[in-house]
């Protein structure tokens, strides 16, 4: 709209209806125009407002980043506090444990301790120094002074903490209590840890069992000395570092014959003879005693008037302190050394004794052997001849001289066991005689033996009885017949008219059991030890002829049963009451084969055999 223009352009034209009109538009126009100016002032205004209020966002953007900041710095500090606390808690408890453990440390030492400042006012204790000092828990800030013990030292605590106070030297010292006990006194500085004197400690420990152990120490010590001092039978020297005698007792004096006057301070060098003195062995003695603690000898020493004597000693190191030295004890074993050279003759002879009676045992055995050979010759023939006479007619038909022949058989068969059995022995004593083992069955050859001693058994009127069972050895038949013969002819010849004889064969473990028991004259006790030695007879005599003999039988008996690896014994009660003796024999464990030639059975021992069975 440009009203301006269009006016002039209509100036000369009359004008319209409408100008009212357009006098109300441009009325409404510059009410627009103003409309429009206010609009655009406020439009300024409402930038100049939005500037402001962007600055103040901005304002406020950095204060809220601040603000972040700070929130971090004291999360960090809050971090920082949480670990400080964290830190300060475990300090806590920490020192809460060493609180606890300085407490029962203090409770477990046993040890009565009093704090006290330098004006001498406590300033703690321990429980155990109420056993000591009447102290309660209100006491702390008194003077220890003021304060009742139970200590016989009285006043001597100030003097005693002032003198540490003024020293800072610890003070030591044993005291005793009215009620008997010791206790050791220690006071010290109290020292802080800006190294400070900040007053003193007193500790109190009860040495009561340790001084009255000393006491006993000293007083047993004491008693070693007077012992030692005062025995006769032991020299007792004692010496330093040099060997230079510096104790000396009475026994000492008596052995050697010095004084102590006389000896003390003189190396003991001076005790030895001459030729150990060059040979070093004072020396040698000391430096052994140094390196193994003790060293022990057995020499001849010198007496102060030149004579010798066999002495024993063992000499120790002795340390007491800073000082070292030495021990000797010695005693004289001038006689028992005297008596061991006797003995020592005495078995240098007893050995040539032995050496000549092997000597002469070997001929003895050799005698024998000779002697036995040289009469079974003519006994051989004597039996012979008897046995031609026997068969002859003539004899034959005279009763008397029938008995004369049969007399002179018995005899000979007697003679002929006897030189046997010498020969046997002496084989057995030269080890020549070889056994030759195989299966045997007992009971026949006890009962064979038995039916051969009956008609004597019967002639003295003797009961004799067998009980015996099957048993197996693995031994000489004809040794077994042997032991069994001597043993039974024995009890026939010692047991009088009306005894009895009773033959027992039985197992006993692993073993066959002969016994063979009589009520014949017995066994002194006495000679029960000696009654299987070679011609070994009771001391009573013989009361008849057919009970003379050479004592061999029981002897022979033993050398076999041992020789087979068994054993024998003997027992009785006494003489007249009869006497029983026991023979031990392996069994023989096994079986025989009777399809193939020969056998094989296993004995006791692991025992094999092929040899053809016999008996």
């Amino acid at each position: 709209l440009q009203p301006d223009a269009d006016a002039q352009a209509r100036a000369g034209e009359p004008e319209p209806a409408y100008t009212v009109l357009e006098e109300e538009v441009l009325r409404l126009q510059r009410e627009l125009k103003g409309s429009i100016g206010e609009s655009a002032s406020s439009t300024e205004a409402l930038r100049a407002s939005n500037e402001e209020l962007q600055s103040m966002n901005e304002e406020l953007r950095s204060a809220t980043e601040e603000l972040e900041t700070s929130k971090e710095e004291l999360q960090s500090v809050n971090e920082e506090l949480t670990t400080v606390n964290f830190e300060l808690k475990n300090k806590v408890e920490e020192t809460a444990r060493i609180n606890d453990d300085l407490s029962n440390l203090i409770t477990s030492m046993n040890i009565a301790t009093v704090f006290v400042d330098r004006q001498m006012h406590i300033n703690g204790f321990t429980p155990l120094s109420a056993l000591i000092f009447n102290i309660l828990p209100t006491d702390k800030g008194r003077s220890l002074g003021d304060i009742t013990h139970r200590l016989d030292r009285g006043g001597n605590f100030t003097e005693d903490l002032l003198h540490v106070l003024a020293t800072l030297q610890p003070l030591e010292r044993e005291v005793a209590s009215v009620d008997g006990r010791w206790y050791l006194m220690r006071v010290s500085a109290y020292r802080t840890k800006e190294d400070r004197i900040d007053g003193a400690v007193l500790n109190f420990i009860d040495v009561t069992e340790r001084r009255a152990a000393q006491e006993q120490v000293r007083a047993r010590d004491e008693r070693l000395r007077l012992v030692a001092e005062s025995t006769r039978d032991f020299a007792v020297i004692t010496l330093d570092e040099a060997g230079c005698v510096t104790g000396w007792n009475k026994g000492a004096e008596l052995m050697f014959g010095y004084t102590i006057d006389e000896i003390l301070g003189e190396h003991f060098r001076r005790l030895f003879v001459p030729e150990d003195r060059a040979a070093g062995m004072p020396e040698q003695e000391l430096q052994g005693a140094r390196e193994h603690g003790r060293a022990l000898d057995e020499r001849w020493h010198l007496r102060k008037d030149g004579s010798r004597f066999y002495c024993s000693g063992i000499t120790t190191t002795l340390v007491e302190g800073n000082a070292q030295g030495f021990a000797k004890i010695a005693r004289d074993l001038t006689e028992r050394r005297l008596l061991e050279r006797q003995r020592e003759e005495l078995l240098e002879a007893e050995k040539q004794v032995r050496v000549q009676l092997e000597a002469a045992n070997a001929l003895r055995n050799e005698f024998l052997a000779v002697m036995s050979h040289e009469l079974k010759n003519p006994l051989n023939l004597i039996l012979v001849s008897a046995e031609l006479i026997g068969r002859s007619p003539e004899v034959q038909d005279s009763p008397r001289l029938s008995r004369a022949a049969d007399a002179i058989r018995r005899t000979v068969h007697a003679q002929a066991q006897i030189i046997d059995d010498l020969l046997d022995l002496s084989r057995l004593q030269t080890g020549k005689l070889a056994l030759n083992r195989s299966p045997v069955r007992w009971r026949p050859i006890i009962e064979r033996i038995t039916d051969a001693l009956r008609k004597d058994a019967e002639a003295k009127q003797l009961s004799l009885s067998v009980q015996a069972e099957d048993l197996v050895l693995f031994a000489d038949v004809v040794r077994v017949e042997q032991i069994f013969w001597n043993l039974a002819s024995n009890a026939l010849k010692f047991t009088p008219p009306g005894g009895t004889i009773e033959v027992r064969l039985a197992r006993d473990g692993p073993w066959a059991l002969l016994e063979v028991r009589d009520t014949g004259r017995g066994i002194a006790p006495g000679f029960l030890g000696q009654v299987f030695g070679m011609f070994q007879q009771g001391d009573h005599p013989p009361t008849t002829r057919s009970e003379r003999g050479l004592g061999i039988g029981l002897a022979l008996v033993k050398s076999l049963a041992e020789l087979h690896g068994g054993s024998v014994e003997a027992d009785s009660a006494g003489p007249g009451k009869g006497a029983v003796f026991r023979v031990r024999l392996p069994l023989l464990e096994g079986t025989l084969d009777s399809n193939v030639p020969g056998f094989q059975l296993i004995a006791h021992g692991a025992c094999r055999s092929t040899h053809p069975a016999r008996g």
